[in-house]
C-alpha cells in the first residue's frame, strides 16, 4: 500500500494488522512474529493457501501459481523468510529514458491508430473523421501515398507486410501494401465483431471482440480471441479459471453485479502474456489487464496515484510492448506515457506535456525499435488543426 491508501481506503481494514515497509520485509529485527504461509490465501486462486514467497514479483504464491507464472523466479520458503536469511527488496526500476527525436506534422486531425511497414512507411487512421492514410515520412511532415474514406477500429501488420484492419464486419479486412487492394482476410470472429488487433512474433492474431449492443453499461459478450496464421481459433479468453468474467467494471461505475468490458486495444509479450486495454466508460476511463497464456490475470493497472485521480482518471488508448518486454501505454487525457513491467507493474511514467506533447493516443513500434506516438486533437479543434506524429 501507499501512504494515501493506508490512511484512507484501508484504514479500517488494517487497523488490527501489522504493517511493514516493503524495504523491511523479511528482516528479523523488525518483527518478532512469524508469518505462516498457509494462512495467506492466494490472490489469484482464492481457495488455495500460499506456500512460497516470490521475491521476483514481491507476492505470496500458491502451488498453482508456481508452474504457470513464477517458474524460474526467485522463490523463498517459509523458514528462510521468517528467519531473515533472505532480505526481500522491491524490484529496482529499469533505466528507461524517453527522448523525442523527431516531430512530424500530418494531414489528419487525429491519429488514433498506426501500423509501421517494413519499408518505414505507415498506415494511420483518424476514426472521428473516417480517414485511413498510407504515408511516407519526410523531414518534418508526412507525404500521403493513399487516402481512404473508411472507419476502422484496429490495425496490425502481418509478417508478409500486409495490413489487417477491423471494420464493422465480423471478418477482418486485409490491405495489400503494394497494390492498395482491400480484401476479406481469413480471420473471422463471427458472431462477434472485432475491435483491437495485434499480430504476434509467431504469426498468431489476437483480437479484442464484442457482440455489440449498448457499450456502457454493456450487454452481450466481451472476448479476446487468439487465431493461428490460417485463421483457426486457438483460444478464447472470456472468463478466468474460476468462470468469472475476466474484464470487470468497478463497483463505482455500476450499481449492478454484472461484469463487462470493452477490449479496445491489445498487444502481447515475448512470454505470451496478453495485454488488454479495457475501456470502462464513455469518458475513456480504463485499465490494462495482463493475462497469462493460460488465462490467469497476472496484473491489472489502473494508473498511478500521483497523477491519476477521480478527477483525472487513467485513460489508456495506445499500447505496445518493447523489445525488452516493457509495456508502454498512452494516457491521452492526462498527456502521459506509462511504462509497465510485463506483468503490469508500474516502472515509471512521463508527463509528455512537459515536452510540449498533448493528447498522445496511438503507439507503434518499428522493426528497428523506434516507438512512434500518434497524437489526437481536442474535440472542438478546427478542421485546420493537424495532428502530430512523434518518434
Amino acid at each position: 500500500m501507499c501512504d494515501k491508501c493506508k490512511d484512507g481506503v484501508h484504514l479500517k481494514i488494517t487497523k488490527d494488522h501489522r504493517i511493514l515497509n516493503i524495504k523491511d520485509m523479511g528482516k528479523q529485527e523488525v518483527s518478532k512474529d512469524t508469518i505462516i504461509f498457509s494462512d495467506v490465501k492466494c490472490d489469484e486462486h482464492s481457495q488455495q493457501a500460499c506456500c512460497l514467497f516470490c521475491n521476483t514479483c514481491n507476492k505470496f504464491i500458491c502451488p498453482k501459481c508456481i508452474t504457470k507464472v513464477h517458474n524460474g523466479h526467485e522463490l523463498i520458503e517459509e523458514e528462510d523468510y521468517n528467519k531473515g536469511k533472505v532480505e526481500l527488496k522491491p524490484k529496482q526500476k529499469s533505466e528507461i529514458k524517453l527522448e523525442i527525436s523527431k516531430y512530424y506534422t500530418t494531414d489528419l486531425i487525429n491519429i488514433h491508430l498506426i501500423a509501421v511497414c517494413s519499408d518505414g512507411s505507415m498506415w494511420m487512421a483518424d476514426n472521428l473523421n473516417s480517414k485511413l492514410q498510407h504515408v511516407k515520412l519526410k523531414e518534418n511532415r508526412t507525404e500521403v501515398i493513399t487516402s481512404l474514406n473508411t472507419q476502422i477500429w484496429g490495425i496490425g501488420k502481418t509478417h508478409s507486410n500486409n495490413i489487417l484492419v477491423t471494420t464493422d464486419e465480423t471478418k477482418l479486412k486485409q490491405i495489400n501494401t503494394v497494390t492498395g487492394e482491400i480484401t476479406d482476410s481469413r480471420y473471422d470472429v463471427k458472431p462477434l465483431y472485432p475491435l483491437g488487433i495485434h499480430v504476434t512474433s509467431d504469426h498468431r492474431v489476437i483480437i479484442g471482440a464484442w457482440s455489440r449492443g449498448k457499450a456502457f453499461p454493456a450487454t452481450g459478450r466481451r472476448v479476446v480471441v487468439v487465431m493461428d496464421q490460417e485463421g483457426k481459433q486457438l483460444k478464447e479468453y472470456e472468463h478466468d479459471n474460476h468462470k468469472k468474467p475476466l474484464f470487470s467494471l468497478p463497483t463505482f461505475l455500476t450499481s449492478t453485479k454484472r461484469l463487462f468490458t470493452y477490449p479496445a486495444f491489445v498487444t502481447s509479450t515475448s512470454k505470451g502474456n496478453i495485454c488488454v486495454v479495457d475501456i470502462l466508460d464513455n469518458d475513456g476511463r480504463g485499465e490494462v489487464v495482463i493475462l497469462s497464456p493460460g488465462g490467469d490475470i497476472l496484473g491489472t493497472y489502473t494508473g498511478h496515484p500521483d497523477v491519476n485521480t477521480e478527477k483525472d482518471p487513467f485513460t489508456p488508448a495506445g499500447i505496445l510492448t518493447t523489445l525488452s518486454d516493457n509495456i508502454v501505454v498512452t494516457d491521452g487525457n492526462n498527456h502521459l506515457l506509462h511504462i509497465l513491467s510485463d506483468q503490469g507493474q508500474i516502472i515509471t511514467y512521463y508527463n509528455l506535456s512537459d515536452m510540449g506533447i498533448i493528447y498522445p493516443h496511438s503507439l507503434a513500434l518499428s522493426t528497428t525499435g523506434t516507438i512512434y506516438i500518434g497524437c489526437a486533437s481536442k474535440k472542438e479543434s478546427p478542421d485546420t488543426t493537424k495532428a502530430k506524429l512523434l518518434s
